[in-house]
């Protein structure tokens, strides 16, 4: 079983460093203000696309993991497990794609 304390603490330390350096960019460079100098958005966009691989790789290591493991109980051979979890990986690697769009899309927006 995926042990869901230490990776929930995991997601809280994250998130607290991630807020709390998003919110220094953005008083550092007054961005709610305007104009804001194109250093200002390289140094936001470098630091959520980060911390979006800090997101979700876990969270795709932590499915390939349960998915391992429901195959290990289903006590299917060991051809059939590596096929579904190459499956799995190929799935994981779209999906950690539009994840990563749409974690940019949240946290950076629009910006040039």
């Amino acid at each position: 079983m995926i042990r869901v304390k230490p990776l929930l603490i995991y997601y809280c330390i994250l998130s607290l460093v991630f807020f709390s350096g998003r919110l220094y960019i953005m008083k550092t460079y007054h961005m709610t203000e305007g104009p804001v100098p194109q250093e200002a958005f390289q140094a936001l966009f470098n630091w959520v696309s980060l911390f979006a691989y800090f997101y979700i790789v876990p969270l795709l290591l932590a499915g390939l993991l349960g998915f391992i493991r429901f195959f290990r109980r289903k006590g299917l051979s060991w051809f059939l497990s590596i096929l579904l979890s190459v499956m799995y990986i190929l799935f994981a690697a779209v999906i950690g794609y539009v994840l990563l769009f749409v974690f940019v899309l949240m946290f950076y927006g629009f910006a040039p």
